[in-house]
């Protein structure tokens, strides 16, 4: 059985903030755009390690069992095989056909379609959680686990622009949500190839809002944030998966 949940982005309307509610439910966002807009309809494939043993990579490709050869974790092994057949059930809900594993090959960075190579994947896993989305545009899809940090002040003022850190900082009983929310934005954007502000160290801060210049969408569950970004308006679908 899957469950689905629908996490719209904003269409426009203007916004004077996000509230402390809503940082521990869903958050979205999308820069001006014409109302009614096609928008890129990103679904999000979810499911727990823990509850996928003994996989076997018979299934996989052979550039994936050679990466998959290097790995000396039972643990880590465990995820690329599952990270590899879920996101062939990803290729299959976009395609409309069965895909196979076998034809997914591994790339420089990230794995790719060989089938398919107008589609963009992208895969994340934090603790017990993997997720995977597959699309005709770039999408970067980041998860996270939410564990408390004792010192999130500090980190935020280490990992995130000044301009972040204080906003992070500026209501301590918010800081943690607030850091998630925008680790797992710098992220996904990262893995959509929207490196130029990620790294170059600026702010995804306009006055006191995030407004970066491009689309993402972003939703806290009860032990993890799920965010995803693209260059194009979007919004996301997780659908959450028992077993494969």
């Amino acid at each position: 059985m899957s469950s689905v949940l629908f996490v719209f982005q904003d269409l426009g309307f203007a916004q004077e903030g996000i509230s402390a509610a809503v940082y521990r439910t869903k958050v979205y966002h999308s820069s001006s755009f014409a109302l009614g807009l096609l928008m890129l309809h990103a679904e999000v494939l979810l499911t727990q390690i823990s509850l996928n043993p003994s996989l076997s990579s018979d299934s996989l490709s052979a550039s994936s069992k050679i990466k998959l050869a290097a790995i000396q974790s039972p643990a880590r092994t465990q995820q690329f095989i599952l990270g590899r057949i879920l996101l062939a059930q990803a290729a299959t809900r976009v395609l409309g056909f069965d895909y196979a594993p076998a034809d997914i090959e591994e790339g420089e960075f990230f794995p790719y379609l060989r089938l398919a190579t107008h589609l963009h994947a992208s895969i994340s896993h934090s603790g017990d959680s993997l997720g995977v989305t597959v699309n005709a545009e770039r999408v970067g899809l980041d998860i996270e686990s939410c564990r408390p940090k004792a010192n999130i002040a500090r980190l935020a003022e280490f990992a995130l622009h000044q301009d972040e850190a204080c906003w992070v900082n500026a209501i301590p009983e918010e800081s943690q949500e607030r850091f998630y929310l925008l680790w797992t934005l710098r992220e996904a954007a990262f893995k959509a190839g929207i490196r130029k502000q990620v790294i170059r160290g600026s702010s995804l801060m306009i006055d006191g809002d995030i407004k970066p210049a491009w689309h993402w969408a972003s939703e806290r569950e009860p032990s993890q944030r799920v965010s995803i970004a693209c260059l194009a308006p979007c919004f996301m679908v997780l659908i959450h998966k028992s077993s494969l």
